[in-house]
C-alpha cells in the first residue's frame, strides 16, 4: 500500500464555490468531481478503465484532509490517527488493497499536475489495480487540501451470499473438468470455527468430529480459491464438502476478508 505526497504552492488563482455544493455526504463535490474528472483523464490516455467515485472513500478522504489543514502540513497519519487502510475500512468499504495521495494547491488543475510530476504520485493514479477512488477536498484560506484514497474495492457478501457463491464457484470448476457437482452443505459449526480460529487451522481440527479433509483459509473474492485446494475440490472420487465461513475484515488480510472452513470427508 503506497502513500505519497505533493506539495505544489502557487499564487491563488481563482475563487472556488462552497464544497457543501453536494446532494449526499457520499456524493462529490464540485471541486471534487473536477479532480475526479482530470484523473480519469489521465488514465484514459493509457488505456486504463476510469476509477469509479466511492463515497466511502471520499468520507475517508475528507476527515484526512480537515487534518492536513488544521496542522498545514502534508503527512499521511498525525498523532492518534488511524493508518490509510484502516481509515478506509472504518467506513465499511469492502476492498483489498489501497493507497493514498495527498497535496495542497490553488485549483484541481494545479494538483493534477504536480501529483502526475511526481512519480510515485503517478503511479497510484495510473495503478491498474486500483477500481476506485475517494476524493476529499478542504478549503481553508483559499487553498485546496486534497487528498485520494484509492481502493480495489469488491462485491459486498454476507455470510450466507459468499458461502453460495463459493460453492458455485468449486461447482463450476469442476464442470469444467467434466466432473460432476459436490454434495455441498454450509455448515454453521464449520462458521463458527472459521471465526474463532485465527488461522490456527489445528484449533479447527480440534472442533471437529470424524474424519476427512480439513482446509483453512482467507478469500475475498469467492472465485479466488487457494491452489491446495486444488487436489481434493477437482478430484472424481471426492462427492462431499461442509464449508464454514466468516465474515472478518482486518488490516493483515483486507477489509473484504472471509475465513473460510472446507471439510471433504474421508
Amino acid at each position: 500500500m503506497k502513500h505519497l505526497t505533493a506539495i505544489i504552492i502557487l499564487i491563488p488563482l481563482l475563487c472556488l464555490t462552497s464544497l457543501a455544493q453536494r446532494k449526499t455526504a457520499f456524493d462529490p463535490s464540485p471541486v471534487e468531481s473536477k479532480i475526479l474528472e482530470l484523473l480519469n483523464q489521465e488514465r484514459a490516455t493509457a488505456n486504463l478503465p476510469a476509477l469509479n467515485w466511492n463515497g466511502r472513500a471520499a468520507l475517508a478522504a475528507r476527515g484526512h484532509s480537515r487534518l492536513l489543514a488544521q496542522h498545514g502540513e502534508m503527512s499521511h497519519q498525525f498523532e492518534k490517527e488511524e493508518t490509510v487502510p484502516q481509515r478506509i475500512g472504518s467506513t465499511g468499504l469492502r476492498f483489498t488493497d489501497s493507497a493514498e495521495n495527498v497535496a495542497v494547491a490553488d485549483a484541481p488543475e494545479e494538483v493534477q499536475m504536480a501529483l502526475m510530476l511526481s512519480p510515485g504520485h503517478r503511479a497510484n493514479i495510473m495503478n491498474p489495480r486500483y477500481n476506485a477512488v475517494g476524493i476529499g477536498v478542504f478549503e481553508a484560506k483559499g487553498r485546496l487540501w486534497v487528498t485520494q484514497d484509492f481502493a480495489w474495492t469488491t462485491a459486498v457478501y454476507n455470510d450466507s451470499e459468499f458461502s453460495q457463491a463459493l460453492i458455485n464457484a468449486f461447482n463450476r470448476a469442476r464442470e469444467q473438468k467434466g466432473i460432476k457437482p459436490l454434495d455441498a452443505h454450509v455448515d454453521s459449526h464449520l462458521s463458527a470455527l472459521a471465526c474463532g480460529a485465527n488461522g490456527d487451522v489445528q484449533s479447527v481440527a480440534a472442533g471437529i468430529n470424524g474424519n476427512g479433509r480439513i482446509f483453512l483459509f482467507t478469500l475475498s473474492e469467492p472465485t479466488q480459491m487457494p491452489d491446495q485446494l486444488s487436489g481434493h475440490l477437482l478430484s472424481k472420487t471426492q462427492q462431499r464438502v461442509n464449508v464454514g465461513v466468516c465474515f472478518s475484515p482486518d488490516q493483515q488480510h483486507g477489509y473484504a476478508n472471509f475465513w473460510v472452513v472446507t471439510v471433504f470427508p474421508a
